[in-house]
This record gives structure tokens, C-alpha cells and sequence, in this order.
């Protein structure tokens, strides 16, 4: 009898494990799969399955180096008619390769595998690719200059121009990936000429020129009747550097604690108005918050006013202005001369905040 108690018990545990691994079930491999040579890299592309509890497809592949590497393709990435393509990239070689692909579900279901094999082409041709994907528009005082390389084969881009005091320049950008980059430094129609180069061997691609008229936006000029706010002493958690020879009211500040701060130099000439205006750049939005300090004052709790400035880091100046007439009635700040603020440069570490051009109007 017990013997007969301890079968009956054992089936019922496996028939319990084998419905538990059968809940997952399965779903539909991906169809249509195909694979093409592209540079240091193939496309692959396929038809997701129509199956609703469909989720993601996993690449499953090894790299020149041997290593497996796993790359997840979620079915957001499918046109109207179910279709994907991706690149897969990163090779250095141009052996035969092996790609899996495995569908999931949102259950964590899966398929059988499909398995399609592809040979990418030379990395040599990486150059050309880049250079053919080169825009270059105008931008406040320079050019914005866009590429794009989905290969994530070494190239870089070399610009080439003579800037506003007939300077030659030339500027080297990391075009490993797809990207935008600021050019500047001239202020009239100017020739700029970019070509790409193979990290790898030096190979130069063609040259591409492009005539440009930067955008001068009036709150980038320095006019010399406006009292511009520079900065000095008692710096707590942040610090500053001034980086830009043509420009003395421009900083870059970098936090580094919770509670980054810095005096203003005092006001050299009473304020024109009360709206604070200023370009900038920020890696994060931040609270600035300035306390209101008369001529050989300081900061006092209870006399500051908090404004969200927020995230620049689109690689443009953008303008911030605030009207301060509030606040300077209720902490009683006229904006003397002598009189000067606290910056307070919000709470985070790390945060980069480049300034130009501050002041009251």
C-alpha cells in the first residue's frame, strides 16, 4: 500500500513539472529571414511573428573575436507591414558567420531557432559610407555638421576652414558612431571643406564642401554699454574655468556636491532692469538660486529666490531669461552698484553648465 501511495505521488509530481514547463509554450520563429554583407557588419532582416504574446527577437552570434555576443531586437522596431532590419556590426574580418535568431514572448515563451549564415564586407570601406551621409547646416555663430555611421567601424571626420581672423583651423570628430558636432569660431560666409579618414589605416575618403553663413543670435554679441555679471570668490563644490579667448563673460561650470555655489563679482554700474538673461549649455536641468547680497553683505537664509533652469545638451546655445521685479521688491535688492548675488548651481554632482553673456536688462 505504500508503495502504491509513493507511485501515485511521484506521477502527480511529474505530471505537475511537465504542465508547469508546457505553460510557457511556444510561439512562431521569425520568417523571410535574410542576411546581407554590409561594412564590418551585415543586415539582417525578417518578418516578426503575428502571434500577440510576441515580444523580441534574440541574435545570438560570435564576433571576430571569437566571442559570443547576444543582441535583442524588440518588435517596436517593425514597419507597418511586420518587417525589421538591423544591423549587426563590429567585425573586422571577412569570414563566414552564423547568426540565431530566437523569438520571445511577453510569457516567456520562445521558438525554434532560425539560423542564417553572412560574410561582412571590408571595414576599407567605411570612409566613403560616412563621408556619402555628411550634412552641414548654418547654427548660431558656426555650423552644425550631422553624419551618420551605423557600422561602429572606426572613421574620422577632418573639417578644415579659416576662422573670423583668418586663421587656419582644422577639426578632427570621432565618427565611430552616428552624430552631430558644432563647428564655430567664424561669424561671415565661409568655405568649409570635411573628408573622412580609416582609423584603422588612415585611407581618406573624398572631399565634401560646404559654403556657410553662421545665425548670429543678438544675445551671443558683447555690447559695450551692458554691465556683464563675472564671477569670483567663495566657490563651494563647483568650479570654473574660462575657455573661450573671445569671449570673457563666457564659464563652464562643473559641480561637484550637493551644494555648489559662487559669488558674483559686485555690480559695477546699478542694474539696467530686472529680467536675467543669459545664454547656456547644461548636461542636466538645475534649480539656480540666487541670494539677494547688498554692497559688503553676504547671503542670508530666507533672502534667495529658485527658478528651474532646464537641460541644454542639444551642443547649441539656448537663451534663459527670468523676471526678477518680485522678487527684488519682496529681499528688498535694488542692484547698486556694489550689490552682487549668490549662485547657488542647483544640488546635483556632476552636472557641466556652460554660461555667456549674463546679465540684467
Amino acid at each position: 500500500m505504500k508503495k502504491y501511495i509513493l507511485l501515485m505521488m511521484f506521477i502527480s509530481l511529474f505530471m505537475y513539472s511537465c504542465d508547469d514547463d508546457d505553460s510557457k509554450g511556444s510561439i512562431e520563429p521569425v520568417s523571410n529571414v535574410e542576411c546581407t554583407p554590409f561594412i564590418g557588419s551585415v543586415t539582417l532582416s525578417w518578418t516578426n511573428p503575428a502571434d500577440a504574446d510576441y515580444y523580441y527577437t534574440h541574435i545570438s552570434y560570435r564576433n571576430s573575436q571569437g566571442e559570443t555576443v547576444g543582441k535583442k531586437v524588440s518588435k517596436f522596431g517593425a514597419d507597418a507591414e511586420n518587417k525589421v532590419s538591423v544591423i549587426v556590426g563590429g567585425f573586422t574580418d571577412t569570414e563566414e558567420h552564423e547568426f540565431v535568431l530566437t523569438s520571445y514572448g511577453y510569457s516567456g515563451a520562445s521558438s525554434s531557432s532560425v539560423t542564417v549564415k553572412g560574410v561582412p564586407r571590408g571595414i576599407e570601406e567605411a570612409k566613403d559610407y560616412v563621408i556619402g551621409t555628411v550634412e552641414m547646416e548654418s547654427a548660431n555663430n558656426g555650423a552644425k555638421l550631422s553624419w551618420t555611421n551605423e557600422t561602429a567601424v572606426g572613421v574620422n571626420l577632418i573639417v578644415t576652414y579659416s576662422d573670423k581672423n583668418n586663421v587656419n583651423q582644422e577639426v578632427t570628430i570621432d565618427a565611430t558612431n552616428t552624430g552631430v558636432s558644432m563647428i564655430t569660431g567664424f561669424i561671415t560666409e565661409t568655405k568649409l571643406t570635411v573628408y573622412a579618414v580609416n582609423q584603422a589605416d588612415g585611407s581618406k575618403s573624398e572631399e565634401k564642401v560646404f559654403m556657410i553663413t553662421p545665425t548670429i543670435d543678438p544675445d551671443d554679441v558683447i555690447y559695450d554699454d551692458i554691465d556683464y555679471i563675472t564671477f569670483g570668490s567663495g566657490a563651494n563644490q563647483v568650479s570654473y574655468t574660462q575657455d573661450n579667448p573671445e569671449n570673457p563673460y563666457e564659464y563652464t561650470f562643473v559641480t561637484s556636491g550637493g551644494d555648489p555655489y559662487l559669488n558674483c563679482n559686485g555690480l559695477k554700474q546699478s542694474i539696467a532692469g530686472k529680467t536675467l538673461v543669459f545664454r547656456y549649455k547644461a548636461t542636466s536641468a538645475f534649480d539656480l538660486e540666487l541670494f539677494w547680497c547688498n554692497a559688503g553683505g553676504g547671503a542670508a537664509g530666507g533672502r534667495s529666490t529658485t527658478v528651474t533652469v532646464p537641460k541644454n545638451d542639444s551642443g547649441e546655445w539656448k537663451t534663459f531669461k527670468y523676471d526678477y521685479s518680485d522678487a527684488m521688491a519682496t529681499h528688498s535688492w535694488a542692484g547698486n552698484v556694489g550689490d552682487f548675488a549668490r549662485f547657488d548651481w542647483g544640488s546635483n554632482s556632476g552636472v557641466t553648465i556652460n554660461i555667456r553673456n549674463i546679465h540684467f536688462e
